[in-house]
């Protein structure tokens, strides 16, 4: 009976299939496939592992660069008001320097202008002293022409004031 389970095994493709089961399990325990996989399996945790905690480093500069800019703001309104109030200043420099600039034209043109005003009235007052001796002149010229006696006494005063006499 033994006899006939066995060439009836053999006949069928259950006798195929344990030699195939037998070659698989051979090969199986050779290559150590459930090792294999406690390996793979170990190397996915230990990738989620070092995932997890690239992660929390990750969350952990992302937090700090959040703080970093959360007050980048304020130290960028601070900067501005600053820049304002500097812009200001140098703005109220500017004009207070200008007014100052511009009295001082001011002043000199008022001064200048002063010195001009006597420069002009020095030269009037010289062409008018021509003038004066001009028509001085020529009265006394015309008075000498037409009186001969005035002539020779301003003759006669002249060589006594050149001899240190008193007129």
């Amino acid at each position: 009976m033994f006899a006939t389970i066995l060439d009836y095994i053999a006949r069928t493709n259950l006798f195929n299939f344990i030699i195939f089961a037998a070659v698989f399990a051979l090969i199986f325990w050779k290559i150590d496939l459930i090792g294999g996989l406690e390996k793979g399996r170990q190397s996915i945790a230990e990738k989620i592992e070092d995932s997890e905690t690239k992660k929390e480093e990750a969350e952990s500069n992302l937090t700090a660069i959040e703080d970093k800019f959360s007050n980048l703001e304020n130290e960028i309104e601070a900067f501005i008001g600053k820049s304002e109030e500097n812009a200001n200043l140098v703005g109220q420099k500017i004009i207070t320097d200008a007014n100052i600039t511009a009295e001082n034209i001011k002043a000199g043109t008022s001064k200048m202008a002063d010195n001009r005003a006597e420069l002009l009235k020095n030269d009037i007052m010289r062409r008018a002293s021509l003038a004066a001796v001009e028509i001085a002149k020529n009265h006394i010229i015309n008075e000498l022409m037409s009186n001969h006696d005035l002539h020779n006494k301003l003759i006669d005063e002249s060589i006594e004031a050149i001899n240190g006499g008193n007129i």
